[in-house]
């Protein structure tokens, strides 16, 4: 039977064998050298598949948002397009307030951006105008508001109509770039 110390030293000469012949002689090291090449080229690989994958969900995703932004133009061009003449006041104000919040919803997003900003600064002015003209026929008297008939009619079809006009530039735009962002990132 052996001792701790002879088998230690059966282990220290089997260590310096070893390390006297080269280990780049040795079929494992190539054998791991190239398992291991493999392992890194397949993870590589995996990266820039995520990454490409990752990259079209993106813009997969934008080009979502965009649709749902025009969709939600369109109802609001909907909505303008069907003010009657007898509109009354707290109809046009609460029409007013709905198209004045779901509009600045979908345009804030994109205030700063180059292509759109002067359509959003315009629809945000327009927007403005339509609660100027509709304070200046607030009635005093609410039973009175049939007295002059299509007073808040005349007073914001007008303006109206000019954030309608934006609405569809809005539209056109964000459809444009919909159709843009498809074209600039395809793959060849």
């Amino acid at each position: 039977m052996l001792t701790d110390v002879q088998r230690l030293e059966l282990a220290i000469d089997g260590i310096l064998k070893l390390l006297q012949y080269p280990f780049w002689k040795r079929a494992e090291f190539w054998i791991a050298m190239i398992v291991g090449l493999a392992g890194v080229s397949f993870s590589l690989l995996a990266f820039l598949e995520a990454r490409r994958a990752k990259r079209a969900a993106t813009e997969a995703g934008r080009t979502v948002k965009l649709q749902t932004i025009t969709i939600e133009l369109t109802e609001i061009a909907q909505k303008l397009d069907r003010i009657q003449p007898e509109i009354r006041f707290n109809e046009a104000r609460d029409l007013l307030a709905e198209i004045s919040r779901r509009l600045r919803r979908v345009i804030s997003p994109f205030a700063n951006d180059e292509e759109l900003s002067a359509s959003i600064t315009a629809a945000r002015d327009a927007l403005l105008a339509a609660q100027n003209s509709l304070k200046s026929v607030r009635p005093a008297d609410p039973a009175k508001e049939g007295d002059v008939p299509h007073a808040v009619y005349y007073a914001v079809e007008g303006d109206f109509a000019t954030i309608n006009n934006f609405v569809a530039d809005l539209l056109g735009l964000f459809e444009k770039k919909t159709i843009d962002f498809g074209d600039d990132h395809a793959e060849s």
